[in-house]
């Protein structure tokens, strides 16, 4: 048999580093316990070691801008305009800056006529406006015609203004309805004229009413005459219908 190795030697390279891992641990822990990093702090301040802040000297500029009179070309030739040309604008007099206070009083809705009638001042005043063009004196056009409103745009964006209706208020009363009202006479027959026979179609009428009564007056007899065999023949059964009883014995 080989002899015996020693206990240590027989250890692994492995355990070795574990065994000298807890010992560092353990080393570490005690140290800590004694106190190790307790009096650790910050270092004291001292304003010998900060740099020192520059210095900002600022000196006055000669100006950028020229005269005003030096940029009149950028308004005589826009920049962003296709043609270099300003705009055109338009002067809005105080007439047509003025609001609209009218009331749309009649509305036409024809295949080839459009048109608007307002009316202003208390009626004092019509207007008739087509659709599409702008009422006189204000800045609102009639954009949309409907039967009982009309859509305007404005300054103030769109506003819509319906049909003026009677509200029940001034003008002349009715003329009141009396109590009972007369009750409409028969039509009379025209009367014929003495000396005058009567035409051909005056006779066809008066031979169809006659024929008309003649076949009522037929149809009711027929009636009464189908109403009374029915009875009778009812009568007739309940008499055959006694004679057939037995007669019971005495």
């Amino acid at each position: 048999m080989p002899p015996e190795r020693p206990m240590l030697e027989s250890l692994r390279p492995f355990t070795w580093i574990i065994a000298a891992f807890a010992a560092w641990a353990l080393g570490l822990l005690l140290l800590a316990v004694l106190g190790l990093g307790g009096r650790v702090g910050p270092h004291p301040p001292n304003p010998a070691l900060a740099p020192p802040i520059p210095a900002l000297h600022l000196s006055a500029s000669a100006q950028r801008l020229g005269a005003p009179g030096d940029y009149l070309a950028v308004a005589d030739r826009p920049l962003f305009l296709p043609d270099r040309r300003p705009a055109p604008v338009v002067a809005v007099s105080s007439e047509q800056q003025a609001p609209f206070e009218g009331v749309l009083t009649s509305v036409l809705l024809t295949g080839e006529l459009k048109m608007a009638i307002f009316s202003e001042n208390n009626g004092q005043l019509s207007r008739r406006v087509r659709l599409g063009e702008t009422i006189p004196g204000s800045a609102w056009r009639v954009a949309q015609l409907e039967p009982r409103r009309v859509v305007l745009d404005g300054p103030g964006g769109q506003r819509v203004l319906d049909l003026r209706v009677f509200d029940g208020r001034g003008g002349q009363a009715p003329t009141p309805l009396s109590a009972k009202p007369p009750e409409p006479s028969a039509p009379k027959p025209p009367a014929e004229s003495p000396g005058h026979p009567p035409s051909l179609l005056q006779q066809g009428a008066q031979a169809n009413a006659e024929a008309q009564r003649a076949a009522a007056e037929q149809a009711q007899i027929d009636a009464i005459r189908a109403r009374i065999e029915a009875r009778r023949a009812q009568l007739r059964e309940q008499q055959e219908q006694n004679a057939n009883v037995p007669v019971a014995d005495q």
